[in-house]
């Protein structure tokens, strides 16, 4: 499974400095911070969500009957529906997060399309995996595989592409907060952003053999 992590690095003492005496109302540190810690809620979620994938992948790959196929597939789409709900809920606050820095305004609305993206293409993914979970007889599972993962496929590679984007607004937003390359502070909290998750192509389940 793919997750991408960056870490935020502690923005200096000297750049906070610099920052608060140049700025004419609240300061964009203070801004810059309380984006991060909105965006830091992902870390929150996202151990259990990775948990949940391991999981399901250890089961999926001992499959041997038509139910734990659509055991399997049950887990996956339980916890894919799970984040996508903490996703959504992650947009809905970082909406309402009160920036008045026009580029931070910026910054937030495009992270907050990227996250709606990856939360759309987890809800594909798991489309995609409750069509095994409908599959009645074993005689049909080649062909709703089949089906299952040609969107599986598409849903993924559409997350990667949301993952370039996340990154380099990420790394944007780290060169104007000034946290790029800079040291902490003694004291200082580190700010740590978790991005939107990555989602795994669902692996090839091997579709039971029947007695003869």
């Amino acid at each position: 499974m793919l997750i991408f992590r960056r870490q935020v690095k502690r923005i200096a003492a000297s750049a906070i400095v610099a920052l608060l005496v140049a700025s004419c109302g609240e300061s964009k540190v203070s801004q810059c911070n309380r984006l991060a810690e909105v965006v830091n809620k992902a870390q929150g979620f996202m151990p259990a969500f990775e948990s949940n994938i391991q999981t399901f992948s250890a089961n999926a790959a001992q499959v041997e009957s038509l139910g734990d196929i659509k055991a399997a597939a049950n887990q996956y789409v339980t916890a894919v529906d799970e984040v996508v709900s903490d996703l959504d809920a992650l947009s809905v606050e970082l909406e309402g997060t009160d920036l008045d820095d026009e580029q931070l305004i910026g910054y937030r609305d495009r992270y907050i399309e990227m996250v709606e993206g990856f939360s759309s293409a987890l809800s594909q993914a798991s489309d995609a995996m409750g069509i095994v979970q409908e599959v009645q007889a074993e005689a049909d599972l080649p062909a709703k595989i089949e089906e299952s993962q040609q969107q599986t496929v598409q849903a993924v590679q559409l997350i990667q592409e949301l993952s370039v984007q996340e990154s380099t607004i990420i790394n944007q937003v780290n060169t104007y907060c000034g946290a790029e390359g800079a040291e902490g502070a003694p004291g200082e909290p580190s700010e740590t952003v978790e991005p939107a998750p990555e989602t795994p192509a669902a692996p090839e389940e091997e579709t039971p053999e029947t007695a003869e």
